[in-house]
């Protein structure tokens, strides 16, 4: 299984730079892992991770801010992710992060 790292901070979502993007390849199913960092402003929130690819979203609730990246999501050469957290009073969201891979 290989882990994609991603920081949130506040409404700005970034690939974490101390991981490896390269070498991806396009159509795998259940190996691609995603793994955030958030910042205080998404304490006592539920979290979602959103993929998106070709205009469909696929969300996905986060289990100790890890999840699978769905299958449907890593048939295109290209793909975004975006994070929610929310809470009873609140509510926010980021930008999308596009991940390219290979063919």
């Amino acid at each position: 299984m290989r882990t994609l790292k991603f920081i949130a901070k506040a409404q700005q979502l970034k690939k974490d730079i101390s991981c490896d993007f390269s070498g991806l390849v396009k159509g795998s199913k259940g190996y691609l892992q995603a793994e955030f960092s958030f910042s205080e402003e998404y304490v006592g929130c539920g979290k979602i991770a959103v993929f998106r690819n070709q205009g469909e979203e696929y969300p996905v609730r986060l289990e100790n801010n890890n999840c699978i990246i769905p299958e449907e999501a890593l048939t295109w050469r290209t793909f975004q992710v975006s994070v929610v957290g929310v809470r009873e009073d609140y509510r926010i969201r980021t930008n999308y992060v596009e991940v390219r891979q290979d063919d």
